[in-house]
């Protein structure tokens, strides 16, 4: 039986151009995930378990979309199985996590959040009156 792997094995929201994303980061998440497939870091029947079990361990909360759900699940599932074959560690996921989320909190309004502003907020010329909150990260990495 040949495995199932990329967009055949799951089902996403698509267009006539193929899948559709709702924030670019859920795609660059999904390409991570098939490539770390696709060099054999785990079988395709590894990732539907892992994921399988992610879905019904975190199901969709009261005040979540369905999209939402989906890859918070998916972040999840991703970060276990990255830990669990070795590539990196809870503690490593959980502080480069703190690092985005001070990324966030640094980076003006209408600018691109990048990871260098988590140390060294960039410049800029206007007042921020109004504090702002981090957005959720996953939280796997807390677990």
């Amino acid at each position: 039986m040949v495995e199932q792997s990329g967009f055949d094995a799951i089902r996403l929201p698509r267009d006539d151009a193929g899948p559709v994303f709702e924030q670019p980061w859920q795609a660059h998440a999904f390409s991570l995930t098939l490539q770390l497939h696709k060099t054999g870091l785990f079988t395709w029947a590894e990732w539907v378990k892992v994921f399988s079990e992610e879905i019904k361990a975190a199901p969709q909360l009261p005040d979540e979309s369905v999209n939402d759900a989906y890859y918070r699940q998916w972040m999840a599932a991703l970060e276990k199985i990255i830990a669990a074959e070795g590539l990196t560690g809870k503690d490593q996921i959980s502080a480069r996590a703190d690092e985005w989320r001070q990324a966030y909190i640094n980076t003006p309004h209408g600018h691109p959040v990048a990871l260098a502003n988590a140390a060294c907020p960039p410049t800029h010329h206007h007042d921020h009156t109004v504090a702002r909150s981090p957005v959720t990260v996953s939280p796997a990495a807390l677990n």
